[in-house]
């Protein structure tokens, strides 16, 4: 959007933003692709693609649960990986962890 000759980004839409992630979450777990518990999320490591993939997940995740599950946003909520039950990420105190993508760089050095 431009305005007064700079360019101006609109806001997002906050309901439709969460209305997308309550469909999408439901979805995929219709599909059995994520499983959700108490205060753990399993899923394949596959949905999150690189880092930067993984903390939007997170981020959504965490909003859905505080919507929906009635966690508190300083609650911790964990990711495993849900055919090993290995911890892929967190979320604590409103700041995402992501484990998973740290190994690569450590065993084959900085890309």
């Amino acid at each position: 959007m431009i305005y007064a000759n700079k360019k101006v980004a609109s806001k997002p839409n906050l309901a439709a933003q969460t209305a997308k992630i309550i469909a999408n979450v439901r979805e995929l777990e219709q599909k059995n692709l994520i499983r959700l518990e108490t205060d753990i999320i399993f899923l394949y490591p596959q949905i999150w693609k690189d880092k930067i993939a993984a903390i939007n997940w997170i981020n959504c995740l965490h909003h859905y649960y505080c919507l929906k599950k009635h966690l508190k946003s300083t609650q911790p909520l964990y990711f495993k990986n849900i055919e090993t039950e290995e911890l892929m990420g967190s979320i604590i105190n409103k700041k995402p962890k992501v484990l998973i993508f740290n190994e690569y760089k450590a065993s084959h050095g900085k890309c």
